[in-house]
């Protein structure tokens, strides 16, 4: 298993930490057995479980940021999980900037690419 490490900020709560990375809750506390999840400290770290990529992407398209995406709102709207986006994009290179592009692995089903 591959982790993110994140910071917890005032106002964090589980739910929105796992909407934001578009990761299950049961996934967040298993790869954070020493954390009390029910009581989140500001300035804790939390591993955020990056699994392997669901699908074997050939291709990549651009994706521009807009204003208000957040990277589960990119990942979900994209029908994909953080290490499929990992696959073609180097994570130190993803800036949820307005304005900035982001290689998005393209889904495919039965040989067809699905037109997002």
């Amino acid at each position: 298993m591959y982790c993110i490490n994140y910071v917890i900020r005032k106002g964090d709560t589980l739910y929105s930490i796992s909407r934001h990375f578009n990761v299950d809750l049961d996934a967040i506390m298993a790869a954070n057995p020493m954390v009390n999840v029910y009581r989140l400290m500001e300035g804790e770290v939390l591993c955020i479980p990056v699994s392997v990529p669901s699908n074997n992407f050939q291709h990549s398209s651009p994706y521009m940021i807009e204003e208000g995406d957040t990277l589960g709102s990119v990942l979900e709207r994209n029908r994909i999980n953080l290490a499929d986006l990992l696959e073609f994009t180097d994570l130190s290179k993803i800036f949820l900037v307005p304005g900035t592009t982001l290689q998005i692995p393209k889904v495919e089903e039965n040989g067809q690419e699905i037109m997002q």
